[in-house]
């Protein structure tokens, strides 16, 4: 084994070992999994609608992660992160469908690129209504804030909520019900904003 290793050129690295080195700084890690966790699910989905099988795409996705890791150097993080990825996925799924010859997927690349551009808007369109959602939410006031977290995080009922308060069901889904309206006009106006402001 110590034969090998002393075999290898000057200077240049495994995989393995540019891996250990990009995700041995506490700030690679940290990016890396922030941005992997926002970005794995329309990796999944993009190459779920890709694969002929999902346990494919599940394959696949590991080598994706794998690839992420091991080329994360390369990674410029004034870049979005995600189309990044997906180019990587990208090459894993020409592979894949070059290793099994299926000469008949004629419109393959053109397929595959509309698809991962899909993917990215779907991607940028959650992402923005994600940050309008936090916004909004972060103009309720506290009452409003405990409402919602008693109703939609720990799953109490009106009648539940009410006795916990002091208050009688019927006020707590009057409550909810002008909570939800007002953020969904906040959403609303706040994505209309966006929109202009993009346009």
């Amino acid at each position: 084994m110590e034969e090998k290793r002393d075999s290898q050129p000057a200077g240049r690295a495994t995989s393995d070992e540019v891996a250990k080195q990009v995700l041995s700084h506490p700030r690679s890690r940290e990016l890396l999994a922030r941005n992997w966790v926002k970005a794995q699910p329309p990796l999944t989905a993009f190459l779920a609608a890709s694969m002929p099988q999902f346990s494919d795409a599940e394959d696949l996705l590991q080598e994706v992660a794998a690839d992420v890791a091991l080329r994360f150097d390369d990674y410029d993080p004034a870049r979005p992160f995600l189309p990044w990825a997906l180019g990587i996925a990208k090459i894993k799924i020409a592979n894949f469908y070059r290793e099994r010859e299926r000469g008949r997927v004629v419109f393959l690349g053109e397929s595959i690129e509309a698809l991962a551009e899909a993917c990215v808007r779907v991607h940028e369109s959650l992402s923005e209504e994600r940050a309008a959602l936090e916004g909004c939410l972060g103009q309720l006031t506290d009452r409003s804030r405990t409402l919602l977290q008693l109703r939609y995080f720990e799953d109490l009922k009106p009648q539940e909520i009410g006795a916990r308060l002091g208050q009688e069901s019927a006020s707590v889904r009057v409550s909810l019900s002008r909570i939800r309206t007002a953020l969904s006009e906040c959403m609303r106006k706040s994505l209309l904003g966006r929109s202009v402001s993009h346009g």
